[in-house]
């Protein structure tokens, strides 16, 4: 049995709202879960989700069958892969060239997915760019999910490497594969996990891709970047039901003006205050909703906390569901917790993460790499900060190896995209219960365009202003130029007077 199951029942916990939006495909037969879905086993394999976890199945060309594609995915012509209906991939699943052909097409999709591929030939498990779409695994029970509690069949034993109660008391992120338990261990982006071996392979990026020289100039990647991004962001805003930040941030205004000819179509767009920063954001978010010609709701959570218009029982509860569900990763704030339970109803929240690497946030001033620098970008928890880089340094180097010599020069951001981001991203975006969050940067022709453009070039700003110029965003302040303005600063502080 999963043991999720026996945890909600042990504590009279709803499993499908602890477990929402989860997953978890088995070598061994698999419960029954009410309202959690089941389609058809392939080759022994059998997957069960979450309802809300859009499933199509996949086929070749002829029709043979592949396996299951779960979550949302965007192909590259910027069409929403429907789950009304199977994917037929333009491929030959009997042709020798059948696993690059596949891998060419998957590595083409943008969004939150998981690729299933249950074949004669093999049977693999492809995931999204920066695994927006959490997957762990577990050799030992044939066992892949979403979250480490539902890929145990026995109760969790504590990971010494990576201490769950230090994590949740102290902070810090999971690292180098490590879950708060030692038989589950979390995937990597860009490689597929064999379900044979369970091994890890590396499909992403190819031997003949360059990633440290533009191929053009920078006003023709700002606008590329601009360009697709909008056409994901528009995507999703035409077929789902989406709600939308906005802030003071630079991502939060080259997502929105990006999609901006169809900001209109979303459900809400919506800011909140979580601090006194994010009180300046709802304030410059109120003159980008104006600019843009949408309306904005205010989420007030330092006042829901300050009158209790949230009871303490009730925050308590959002923040150990959020354990629970998430593998005991380190929960946020009780604003941040109480502002995502009030979120507008959506099937998804539009995010702008993974945008940060336009201004190259990995790399130190020197532009050099250095393994210090790298480990501690990781911030992995569960022991003194001190010890991380003795203890983590030899994995870090041997997961280096596997990055093609063309590409190392990017060994920062590619880290940043296999190891922090599915530590931080998704695992931890998933705890929250109201939405489901995805991030139209999640493509890898947008991580590989931005990583061709030279860290200087990025650092100083250069190609976030040529990204600006792309996608005509006016000219409104930053929280920096607020903080800095005592009448500015006076301006937001009475929107919450």
């Amino acid at each position: 049995m999963i043991f999720a199951l026996q945890f909600c029942k042990e504590r009279d916990l709803s499993f499908q709202h602890l477990f929402v939006r989860q997953y978890c495909l088995s070598k061994n037969p698999l419960p029954r879960v009410a309202d959690w879905k089941q389609p058809n086993r392939l080759l022994d394999w059998g997957l069960t989700h979450c309802p809300k976890l859009e499933c199509r199945s996949l086929k070749d060309r002829s029709g043979r069958p592949l396996g299951w594609l779960l979550g949302t995915a965007i192909d590259q012509d910027g069409n929403v892969i429907k789950s009304s209906k199977a994917y037929t991939l333009p491929i030959d699943s009997a042709s020798a060239n059948f696993w690059e052909d596949l891998e060419t097409d998957i590595s083409r999709l943008a969004g939150k997915y998981i690729a299933f591929v249950i074949t004669p030939q093999g049977k693999r498990v492809y995931f999204d760019p920066v695994m927006d779409l959490p997957a762990v695994y577990n050799a030992k029970e044939k066992l892949v999910g979403t979250s480490p509690l539902i890929t145990l069949t026995h109760p969790m034993k504590i990971n010494h490497r990576a201490n769950h109660k230090w994590i949740i008391k102290e902070g810090g992120n999971y690292g180098m594969q490590q879950t708060c338990d030692p038989d589950v261990q979390r995937a990597l982006s860009n490689h597929y996990l064999d379900l044979d071996s369970f091994a890890l392979h590396r499909h992403w990026p190819n031997s003949d891709e360059t990633f440290d020289r533009q191929p053009g100039s920078l006003q023709d990647t700002a606008e590329f970047i601009v360009a697709r991004l909008g056409q994901i962001t528009g995507a999703l805003l035409e077929n789902y039901s989406c709600a939308v930040p906005l802030s003071g941030g630079a991502d939060s205004r080259t997502l929105a003006f990006s999609a901006k000819s169809k900001l209109q179509l979303a459900k809400a767009c919506f800011s909140h205050r979580t601090n006194w920063i994010t009180g300046i954001d709802c304030y410059l978010a109120t003159q980008m909703a104006n600019v843009l010609g949408v309306g904005l709701q205010i989420i007030d959570a330092v006042d829901v906390i300050r009158n209790q218009a949230i009871s303490p029982d009730h925050v308590r509860k959002l923040r150990w569901d959020f354990c629970h569900r998430t593998g005991y990763q380190n929960a946020p704030s009780n604003t941040e917790l109480v502002a995502s339970d009030l979120i507008p109803e959506a099937d998804f929240v539009i995010r702008g993460n993974i945008m940060d690497m336009t201004r190259a946030n990995q790399w130190p001033r020197s532009f050099k790499f250095s393994i210090g620098h790298a480990i501690s970008k990781l911030a992995i928890g569960g022991r003194p900060t001190e010890e991380n880089l003795n203890y983590w340094a030899p994995e870090y180097k041997n997961w280096l190896t596997t990055v093609p010599t063309h590409a190392r020069a990017r060994a920062y951001e590619f880290a940043f995209v296999e190891h922090l981001l599915p530590n931080t991203l998704g695992a931890r975006l998933m705890g929250y219960n109201k939405a489901s969050y995805i991030n139209p940067f999640n493509d890898r022709s947008l991580i590989k365009a931005c990583m061709q453009v030279s860290p200087e070039s990025r650092k100083s700003g250069e190609l976030q202003k040529a990204i600006y110029v792309a996608c005509d965003a006016p000219d409104i302040p930053f929280v920096a130029d607020v903080k800095s303005n005592d009448d500015l600063k006076a301006k937001a502080a009475q929107l919450f007077e």
